[in-house]
């Protein structure tokens, strides 16, 4: 059997195409003879539905970047409002979607509590929305109450407004210090609203990328998003590509250092200094009286041992100041004295 072709077998192909139908072309080949196998080598291929109404305007990189700052976002945040509340709060990261603003406007109730700030030096403004039943939770907790949501959703008063206000900065701050892997940026709250109706940062139809977070209690639930107009992020794409992101880790090394450093220095440690030591029976533990003397394995002028977290770290000298008794260092140790008591 012949390779090429023959005129009939064109002229039915040249026909199926004007047709406009590859199922055409296949049986037009077919109908033709010779090779009608090898015409019909045209196979299905799997289709995607793509809306030109919302096209994606952040790639899957970006986004990918996006997911891992704010689930970094996620557990600071929950540290900073577990000491804030003196309750374990705990914050995941729930979704990174690519929506329009209309939509995003929509999935709010009403009323709600609605921050827009701005993000300086970026162009526009962004929302912080926190969902109501999670305020009221948070304004009875800080209230002295068990932390009980609210049975009914109405607006805050002043007072509980100025509360929410306080806990809206932290977690602006909190952003602040999470994005600074990609540039150094200065939120700000602009505006308080409670109709989403009213909130108005970007045309309707304007790509926003919504960044939503649940946000996990004692006796309580709720989400809180961030949404980030295209137009504000436009100016900062470059830096969210994954080449861009593993760079930025790799460099924040002192920065990370810088951080851990302030943290450590807020500690309290307890700092203890051991005169002496000495072994008792418990016959004569149980016969000490008032006024007895205890012979202690070290003289008066022997160092002693200044204990930080129950570890032996430096000898000293006993002594005063004014009327408070006090200790001179000596002498800081590379190792632990063996014997101490640890």
């Amino acid at each position: 059997m012949s390779d090429i072709l023959s005129q009939e077998e064109v002229d039915a192909l040249l026909a199926a195409v004007s047709a406009g139908g590859e199922s055409d072309i296949a049986g037009a080949a077919a109908a033709g003879g010779g090779e009608g196998e090898e015409a019909s080598a045209v196979s299905d291929k799997t289709l995607s539905i793509y809306d030109f109404r919302r096209p994606d305007r952040v790639s899957k990189d970006q986004m990918r970047t996006l997911q891992n700052l704010h689930e970094s976002y996620a557990r600071q945040f929950s540290t900073t409002l577990t000491n804030f509340l003196r309750t374990f709060v705990e914050i995941d990261l729930v979704s990174v979607d690519q929506l329009t603003f209309s939509e995003f406007v929509m999935s709010i109730s009403n009323p709600s509590c609605i921050y827009v700030f701005k993000m300086e030096p970026l162009e526009g403004s962004a929302i912080i929305e926190i969902n109501p039943s999670l305020v009221f939770f948070i304004i009875d907790r800080l209230f002295g109450g068990q932390g009980r949501p609210s049975e009914q959703n109405r607006e805050l008063t002043l007072i509980e407004e100025s509360v929410i206000h306080r806990i809206v900065e932290r977690g602006l701050n909190d952003l602040k210090e999470i994005w600074e892997h990609i540039g150094i940026f200065s939120p700000k709250v602009e505006t308080y609203e409670t109709n989403p109706q009213f909130v108005q940062i970007a045309p309707p139809g304007e790509t926003v990328i919504l960044i939503s977070l649940e946000v996990r209690m004692q006796n309580a639930s709720g989400l809180m998003s961030l949404c980030f107009p295209y137009m504000l992020l436009e100016g900062v794409l470059n830096n969210l590509s994954g080449e861009s992101w593993m760079s930025s880790q790799s460099n924040t090394t002192l920065e990370t250092r810088q951080v851990l450093e302030r943290e450590v220095q807020s500690f309290d440690l307890p700092v203890s200094v051991i005169i002496g030591q000495t072994t008792l029976s418990i016959r004569d533990l149980l016969q000490l009286q008032r006024g007895d003397l205890l012979c202690l394995d070290r003289s008066m002028e022997s160092d002693q041992l200044v204990q930080i977290g129950n570890k032996t770290k430096m000898t000293c000298k006993s002594g005063l100041i004014g009327r408070k008794k006090a200790v001179r260092i000596t002498r800081i140790l590379e190792k632990e004295v063996p014997g101490s008591n640890e």
